[in-house]
């Protein structure tokens, strides 16, 4: 079988692509064949340390699955996460760099329990030893790039960690504790009886069998025994019960119904899913949370806050002093990659079932 061999460069970008290797088993692809291949291209560098094209192959393979960049995706986005892979690449480069002029060193223990973790993905040390050699690499070379990627992992490690003191949430609390509402909420019970949005039949047919079901309501069937029944939801197993839900939750159409509703009167409503009979319990007022109960949520919000101001003003002042040379022009003019919800994630639980705490926002 033959397979590609992966440049692993001088410097902590193959640190860090050795480092996948052990978390990803992607990093290091090893070679079979008896031709040396080609190497890999330069696409920049990091005050005079060569990132190559596999270096930066390796790296979008962690940020996406392989399958999905070489699949599932348009040209411009790969561009773009492309981009953001190398930029990954040269900041963990003037990372390492810095660590080691401030004479860090790594815990022998980390490094051997890397290199343990990349040994027992081989058949045998045998195996093991080929494949570093292919790669022109020694076991102590090896060793030691590993060594400056642990480096690089504790130092980002340490700028995760950020106090937030009671000082710092009080404050924030005087500031801001007029947004820290938990908005009226009301106990709600429903049956559902889906309905397929792009299908008219079964919209009408699940507002029949809605309608079937307020009647026996009406007629005195116990709300539970009707949800276990009917319901086609997971709240089926609490007897429909979805305990208290606040604005926001729900889908808008449904939501409209249900806080306009009386408590203790069953109806029916439409939502995204299809036709429900629900009844209100209990209601409760929009209400002021304490600063005991703001807490976590300030916690951790300032915690994001600083977590991510304090990484931007690092990275700002490691690259003001480097030299980084992109010299694969689509790259240089492309932008980083955004993540966010929508890049192709899967998404658990809709709108209909988000839940949301007053947060403040």
């Amino acid at each position: 079988m033959a397979t590609r061999r992966v440049s692993v460069g001088t410097g902590l970008v193959a640190a860090s692509v050795l480092v996948a290797f052990v978390a990803t088993a992607t990093a290091l692809v090893w070679t079979s064949e008896a031709a040396a291949p080609s190497p890999a291209r330069a696409v920049a560098y990091v005050n005079g340390t060569a990132i190559t094209s596999d270096d930066l192959d390796v790296r979008l393979s962690q940020i996406l699955p392989l399958a999905s960049y070489h699949g599932n995706l348009p040209p411009d986005r790969i561009v773009s996460l492309k981009r953001t892979a190398l930029d990954e690449l040269v900041l963990d480069e003037l990372i390492g760099r810095e660590a080691v002029v401030a004479g860090r060193r790594p815990a022998s223990s980390a490094v051997e329990a890397e290199v343990a973790a990349a040994r027992a993905r081989f058949e045998s040390d045998e195996a093991f030893s080929a494949a570093l050699k292919d790669n022109g690499l020694t076991l102590a070379s090896f060793r030691d790039r590993l060594g400056r990627a642990v480096l690089v992992r504790e130092a980002r490690e340490a700028r995760e960690r950020v106090d937030v003191s009671d000082a710092d949430v009080a404050a924030y609390y005087r500031e801001h504790g007029t947004k820290f509402q938990r908005p009226e909420q009301v106990h709600l019970r429903q049956i559902l009886f889906r309905a397929d949005p792009a299908d008219a039949a079964t919209a009408v047919a699940a507002e029949a069998r809605a309608q079937a079901a307020l009647r026996s309501l009406r007629q005195g069937e116990p709300f539970g025994a009707l949800a276990r029944r009917l319901s086609e939801d997971e709240y089926r197993v609490k007897d429909g019960d979805m305990g208290f839900v606040h604005r926001g939750r729900l889908d808008a159409a449904f939501e409209d119904a249900v806080f306009a509703a009386p408590a203790g009167q069953p109806a029916v409503a439409r939502s995204l899913h299809g036709s429900e009979v629900f009844e209100v319990l209990e209601r409760q007022p929009a209400v002021q949370l304490t600063l005991d109960e703001a807490r976590p949520i300030i916690v951790d919000r300032l915690t994001r806050q600083r977590r991510a101001d304090g990484f931007k003003a690092w990275k700002a002042r490691l690259l003001a002093a480097a030299s980084v040379q992109i010299r694969d022009a689509e790259l240089a003019a492309a932008r980083p990659a955004e993540f966010g919800e929508d890049d192709g994630s899967p998404s658990f639980g809709g709108v209909r079932r988000r839940a949301a705490a007053g947060d403040g926002r």
